[in-house]
């Protein structure tokens, strides 16, 4: 019996093409940085962390594990770096929702879902912290909702694709994989590590092709996905 939905975020309840948003997301950040980059590259020095918590195997925390590195990387304590980021987050960030677009059937998919009962998990790759994320749903229209786990940089200890990163999840809303639907976009990153574990899948392909995979067991876009679960066929 399905118990669980683990849903995606972006590209999946909302709309973020992330050409589009990184840009003005890196010139935001680097202001509130200013002199303190020199001549290094703001880009490199996050993938760099990116990287690194993905494949993080430490007892940290994937917000700890990154900004010790960042700090290492740019030459200034975490200390000083810290009240930046809070600041840019909470006044810069905000204005990036219009990069973004709104989907209007995610907030009637999880209203439908935990009507009938269901775990609803936001697992949403937490390479951005807390903040970000929430932000996010709330451009999305679902910050309402409670949900058993919102995966934050804050929370979490890994990252897509890596199984340990929906392992975890599972562990934490006590759920097992045979009893889960994932929900997402990026085949590699949320539809085949799901599948790997054994969790259903539905990949949204948002107009693309469809692509020929044993991976997903349903596809459709995110109208679609909210029809099947209004006709009671998860």
């Amino acid at each position: 019996m399905i118990t669980t939905i683990l849903l995606d975020l972006d590209n999946t309840l909302i709309g973020n093409d992330m050409n589009d948003f990184l840009p003005p997301y890196f010139a935001g950040l680097a202001s509130y940085l200013g002199n303190r980059l020199g001549d290094k590259s703001l880009p490199h020095m996050l993938s760099q962390g990116v990287q690194l918590i993905t494949n993080n195997t430490s007892s940290a925390d994937n917000y700890t594990l990154f900004m010790d590195n960042f700090a290492e990387q740019i030459g200034y304590p975490v200390t000083e770096l810290q009240p930046l980021l809070i600041q840019f987050y909470a006044e810069t960030f905000p204005t990036l929702q219009q990069y973004t677009s709104f989907r209007p059937s995610a907030h009637p998919l999880i209203e439908q879902l935990l009507a009938d009962g269901y775990k609803v998990v936001i697992a949403t790759n937490p390479v951005f912290p807390q903040t970000a994320i929430e932000q996010r749903l709330e451009w999305a229209g679902i910050a309402d909702f409670p949900y058993p786990l919102v995966t934050t940089m804050e929370n979490s200890f890994s990252c897509k694709p890596q199984l340990v990163y929906y392992e975890a999840i599972l562990e934490t809303v006590n759920s097992q994989p045979h009893e889960c639907w994932m929900v997402g976009d990026n085949l590699s990153h949320d539809i085949e590590p799901a599948h790997t574990l054994g969790c259903k899948t539905w990949w949204i392909p948002n107009g693309r092709a469809e692509e020929n995979s044993p991976s997903y067991d349903q596809h459709g876009e995110l109208v679609d996905l909210l029809r099947f679960v209004q006709a009671k066929k998860l």
